[in-house]
């Protein structure tokens, strides 16, 4: 009996001691850039004296301070590490490429591509800084036209098959065919062409048909018209009229038209009408003026020195017969 209470008595300070001491919670890091290796990770418990294993966050890099902690009496001891956001420094360069830079490289920061005048963008505008670096991946392409249909009757010469940002392609017409439109077109920036592409049209030359019978006629009614001037009048003016004149000159009008068809006649008013003087030219109207004035004057003439041979006659007789009367 006395030996069970001495046992007893011995196993009392180890008891109390086991009592004083105990396992540390998981850890958990709140707004901290520190999470638990995956070696802690894998523990099941953390007696006091153990130690557990800290690393920087997925994104950021070990700046300062100590990477493990520790359990003591059932508490950990604080996180010394210190972490920063990871840098993925300048984007490589990319051909005729450029990059916009506005939040900055470290981890999470958005870069925007833009390609140069010319050129088309191939894949994302976007690249964000991530654990592996830039995502994404762009390039610039060259850009192009496309081939702009044939022009009828006319000639397109292009620099290439596929015509690409700054070719000029340039066009011709055909003989007897005219250029509408500009002469060369350049492909733009954005695919497309500096202006439509033009046309060829045929063209149009004036007949001489109209001319040439204009012509000839005013030669035929100018010929018959000076052949009617040239006829004599008879003597027996004092019983010429004007009737007389309009059928002499429609004689000759009929005599000059004769070459070109028989039979037939035409008036000298209706040759001498006021279509034909409107489309007749100056010169030619003013000397048929002249030849007209000048005829008319010379009937008036004729006929007036007619009239006074007549009348002198006529008052000689009456003389000698008074002369014989007066005689007897």
């Amino acid at each position: 009996m006395t030996s069970v209470k001495v046992w007893a008595l011995l196993l009392l300070p180890l008891s109390l001691v086991s009592l004083g001491t105990a396992d540390c919670p998981f850890p958990v890091f709140n707004g901290k850039n520190v999470v638990l290796s995956s070696e802690s990770i894998l523990k099941n418990s953390f007696p006091d004296n153990s130690e557990a294993f800290v690393e920087c966050a997925k994104g950021y890099v070990r700046e300062d301070g100590s990477t493990s902690i520790t359990c003591l009496n059932g508490n950990w001891s604080p996180v010394n590490l210190i972490c920063k956001k990871m840098d993925c420094g300048q984007p490589k360069p990319s051909p005729h490429m450029r990059y916009i830079i506005s939040d900055g490289t470290l981890f999470g920061a958005y870069i925007k591509n833009e390609c140069e005048m010319g050129y088309d963008l191939e894949g994302s505008s976007f690249r964000q800084c991530l654990v592996s670096g830039w995502s994404g991946k762009a390039k610039c392409l060259l850009t192009t036209c496309d081939l702009p249909d044939p022009v009828e009757h006319g000639k397109m010469v292009t620099p290439r098959d596929i015509p690409e940002f700054n070719d000029v392609i340039t066009f011709s017409c055909d003989d007897n065919y005219i250029l509408v439109g500009n002469g060369s077109i350049t492909c733009g920036e954005y695919g497309d062409y500096s202006s439509p592409p033009p046309k060829c049209i045929v063209i149009t030359t004036p007949t001489k048909a109209s001319t040439t019978t204009n012509k000839a006629t005013t030669m035929d009614i100018t010929t018959a018209s000076t052949r009617s001037h040239v006829i004599t009048t008879p003597t027996k003016a004092s019983t010429t009229t004007n009737k007389a004149t309009a059928t002499d000159m429609t004689t000759a009008s009929t005599r000059s038209h004769g070459g070109l068809k028989e039979g037939h006649t035409t008036d000298s008013k209706s040759a001498l009408s006021i279509p034909f003087l409107i489309k007749a030219a100056p010169p030619i109207i003013v000397a048929l003026l002249i030849i007209t004035g000048l005829f008319v004057v010379f009937l008036v003439y004729r006929q007036l020195k007619h009239k006074g041979s007549y009348n002198t006659g006529e008052e000689l007789r009456t003389k000698e017969e008074l002369l014989l009367n007066q005689s007897v």
